[in-house]
Parts: structure tokens; C-alpha cells; sequence
């Protein structure tokens, strides 16, 4: 998945890297302000949500993707409510760092 990317050769800030995450998760029927958020930079095609060892179809073509590029992960979570497990719910979107170009996301089920 492929989408639109803000241009030029800039640097994607944190803040700026969320808003566009923002607008994807919310396209995608995300209740964001009901979520929790996490961002962390990489250069690698795995990070915490890709693990480097997962050789699935699914993770294989998402670390080609990333393979090359500096790239934000905004990930999204539930807010977990008192005593009760978090199940699912959760993406984690990849914004090019550079472009601010979604370059592909995860979704939990």
C-alpha cells in the first residue's frame, strides 16, 4: 500500500509524522482519540512491530518495503480499561521520513 507523499526531500518531523499517521488510521476506521500512541524512528526493515526473524508472506513484502528507507512507526493501542486485557484493535503506520509518504501499515486483529 502505497499512498500519498508531502514532497520535496525535507525532514518529517515527530509531530508532522503523527498528523499524516492521524489521517490514515482515521481513514481506515480508527478511533484514534480513544487509542494510545507510540512513535520510534528507524533505518532497518524490521523494528519492534516487524520482527527481523518473521519470514511470513505479510512480513516478508512489508520489510521490502521498508528496505532502504528512514521511516517513522506511529503505532496505535487501546487504552486499556482497569482489568481487562488488551485484544487486538491496534496498526502501526509507516510514514517515510523523508517524503511523508505512507509507505505500508500493520493491523492487529
Amino acid at each position: 500500500m502505497i499512498a500519498r507523499g508531502y514532497g520535496g526531500d525535507m525532514e518529517i518531523t515527530k509531530d508532522k509524522a503523527i498528523e499524516i499517521a492521524n489521517k490514515e488510521a482515521k481513514k481506515l476506521g480508527y478511533d484514534i482519540e480513544s487509542m494510545n500512541i507510540k512513535i520510534t524512528k528507524h533505518n532497518t526493515p524490521w523494528n519492534e512491530y516487524l520482527p527481523k526473524e518473521s519470514e511470513t508472506e505479510y512480513d516478508v513484502e512489508r520489510k521490502k518495503q521498508l528496505t532502504n528507507k528512514e521511516y517513522w512507526a506511529v503505532y496505535y493501542y487501546p487504552k486499556q480499561e482497569k482489568n481487562y486485557p488488551i485484544l487486538g484493535g491496534d496498526i502501526c503506520i509507516f510514514v517515510d521520513s523523508s517524503s511523508g509518504e505512507i509507505i505500508t501499515n500493520i493491523r492487529g486483529k
